[in-house]
């Protein structure tokens, strides 16, 4: 094949490299992989800024539209040792491939005592000669960020962050450089001993091997690289869980460290998992990069939360807060760049990640909730989470239809009003007696079944059997009261919204024998008149469901769901209810009258997981003259709904309704 001459520039850098700087042609061509997918996404992107000019007009500004061409128009540069430059005689600077180099900028904390700089590079010099050693081929470049982006050059630095992920992405092979990790000759062997083709991923090494595999899991775990936000980065958009990736020794990530007496040692990323992964126990931070990010991408007409990389990305060290931003949009693979001022808050940060989320059509913003003021927010509609959740599922794209308008103050949206919190009933202790011939003793805990060692952190109770024994009573004599279709209802959401996605790092939940006896006294309280005349009772909740409930809300990760005290909301005019619990309130909550709180639902979280609170807890903002006008006092938990969209519908100008829906403006 005949290779076009190229017109790169070039220049010296040092005595040992010289820099090229490649022409759009080239770039087209070896960026072409990070290009297409980027392409692909354009019209989502395209769209996400139309909602957002709609929206938030501010928001909007901080964002611009990334395409081929504007990727192409960055300038982009490749390093080579002198040596290789007599290999583009023939050809002209034209680069077949490039290696991308992820590391750890040098701090003066991240410095180790007599460290030296080779030359031009900015790392040691065994580190130099191992990413060298990695060339396949000497018109084969390698890209590092210190070496190939001006770092005097605030222009040039924005256009390459905006093309982090296209670099990383379409890169022939990733070189991760761990420079603080120093194994000895036991744990260099490991490497030419183990690897997954050998001994498949069921395989356990001999006892003797375990020491030295914790030891060298240790070490690599403890090092910095895990803890930086762009590494992150940099690794996950390499996209190491593809096919591409797994198949080809070529394209799969090289990891180096150090080895004895000033030597380097490189693992390949498929064989250093393995081996990691035979540890006892794996640390948080590790197993994300284990996770794909892009599993909710894969489905057309969804995506994976953005959210959910928000909350991983803020959990690791960034010099620039902003960075956190293009981090995340890039890891969402939106066809965005972040265009705005640097940010001087993580809350911040928070609030754009969030309506850039919800304008993709992600619902997860609308259900935080922890309470807390956000200082720099000023008086906000919008919340901290009580967890930086990295596990918030797929959603689908441009699924949020009843928002209007969006700022930092307030949020204009269609909520579905429910009775007012005054007139809920609580379920008292009068009324637990019914759950005494259930369980005549203290509720008994199920410790859920694991596929293997488990820490007790994830299988016991953080609550004694006795201190759990009243809400289980509570919960369950709510379904009693409530009656078999609302059990029946609440059990079909429970085991689709909550067992089917969320236990399945644990064995799938199985009926426990021992609560057979339980469950058909459940089932006998429930269908009374199927017992006395010895029917068959309703298919939509059977002996065999009663068993597996009862299972469920004896398991420690039903207290979530279960909270302390359950409330009846009656909400349909032919007397239908929903439970709510777990309300979570802040100083709003309290300032006035408790029959003047009201409650609704954001109409895009009605058909959404019952996980996560959905109910609002709402004042009315006298000092602000609006009669629409409302501000948050709390959020809360609602299970065993009917339909409240077609209730509210129904309902349309009666006395009587239960529900209605409303257009309204909510604040902080």
């Amino acid at each position: 094949m005949e290779i076009p001459l190229c017109a790169a520039a070039h220049e010296p850098l040092g005595d040992e490299l010289f820099l090229l700087t490649l022409t759009k042609e080239n770039k087209a061509e070896i960026l072409a992989h990070g290009l297409t997918k980027l392409n692909d996404s354009q019209q989502e992107a395209l769209e996400i800024l139309n909602v957002l000019e709609v929206w938030d007009p501010h928001t909007r500004s901080l964002f611009a539209l990334r395409s081929s061409p504007t990727i192409l128009d960055t300038p982009f540069r490749l390093v080579f040792p002198m040596t290789d430059k007599s290999s583009f005689d023939e050809t002209g600077f034209y680069v077949r491939q490039y290696m991308a180099v992820s590391y750890c900028w040098r701090s003066e904390n991240f410095l180790p005592d007599n460290y030296e700089r080779h030359g031009s590079w900015p790392v040691s010099k065994p580190f130099v000669d191992a990413m060298i050693s990695e060339k396949d081929h000497p018109r084969v470049g390698i890209w590092m960020d210190q070496l190939c982006i001006d770092q005097n050059s605030p222009e040039d630095k924005r256009k390459s962050v905006a093309a982090m992920d296209v670099i990383y992405r379409s890169c022939i092979r990733l070189l991760v450089l761990l420079e603080d990790v120093f194994l000895d000759a036991a744990e260099i062997a490991l490497h030419s001993k183990y690897d997954l083709a050998k001994y498949g991923s069921a395989w356990r090494p001999p006892a003797e091997e375990e020491p030295v595999i914790a030891s060298l899991y240790k070490k690599v775990a403890s090092a910095r690289w895990w803890e930086r936000a762009w590494c992150f980065h940099e690794f996950n958009v390499n996209e190491p869980w593809t096919d591409r990736r797994q198949c080809n020794e070529i394209h799969n990530a090289t990891f180096i460290m150090n080895g004895p007496n000033g030597s380097t040692v490189k693992m390949k990323w498929w064989t250093l998992h393995f081996i990691m992964c035979l540890a006892p126990h794996i640390e948080e931070q590790v197993l994300e990069i284990f996770i794909p990010v892009d599993h909710g991408d894969r489905e057309p007409g969804y995506r994976g939360s953005i959210m959910a990389r928000h909350n991983t990305v803020s959990t690791k060290g960034c010099m620039l807060l902003e960075d956190r931003l293009s981090i995340m949009v890039n890891l969402s693979g939106l066809a965005l760049a972040y265009r705005g001022n640097a940010r001087q808050s993580t809350d911040e940060v928070m609030y754009i990640s969030a309506v850039l989320a919800m304008a993709a059509g992600e619902a997860h913003p609308l259900t935080m909730f922890d309470g807390r003021a956000l200082p720099a927010l000023g008086e906000s509609w919008f919340q901290r989470h009580l967890v930086n959740d990295a596990t918030i599922p797929r959603f689908e794209l441009g699924g949020l239809k009843g928002i209007h308008r969006v700022s930092i103050q307030d949020i204009e949206l269609d909520m579905i009003f429910l009775p007012l919190p005054a007139t809920w009933r609580r379920v008292k202790d009068e009324d637990l007696d019914p759950t005494y011939r259930i369980f005549p003793d203290t509720i008994a805990t199920t410790r859920p079944a694991t596929h293997g060692p488990a820490s007790d952190v994830m299988t016991t109770a953080s609550r004694s059997d006795e201190d759990a024994d009243k809400p289980r009573r509570r919960f369950l004599a709510g379904c009693l009261m409530n009656g078999n279709a609302f059990t029946a209802r609440l059990w079909t959401q429970l085991r689709t919204d909550v067992i089917g996605p969320n236990y399945n790092q644990f064995q799938e939940l199985a009926p426990s024998p021992s609560l057979l006896p339980a469950a058909i006294e459940l089932f006998r309280q429930l269908f009374p008149i199927s017992t006395l005349l010895s029917i068959s009772a309703s298919s939509e909740f059977t002996i065999e469901d009663a068993q597996l409930f009862l299972t469920w809300l004896t398991d420690p990760r039903s207290s979530y769901y279960i909270g302390v005290f359950t409330h009846q909301i009656r909400c349909s005019i032919d007397g239908q209810s929903a439970f709510t619990t777990g309300a979570q309130v802040n100083t709003h909550f309290n300032n006035g009258p408790f029959d003047e709180l009201r409650a609704a639902v954001p109409i895009d979280l009605l058909d959404m997981s019952c996980i996560p609170v959905r109910i609002w807890l709402l004042r009315r903002c006298k000092d602000k003259g609006a009669t629409s006008q409302w501000r948050l006092a709390g959020k809360a938990m609602l299970l065993g709904e009917p339909n409240l969209r077609m209730e509210a519908g129904k309902s349309t100008g009666r006395d009587d309704a239960a529900v209605e829906l409303r257009r309204v403006v909510v604040s902080g």
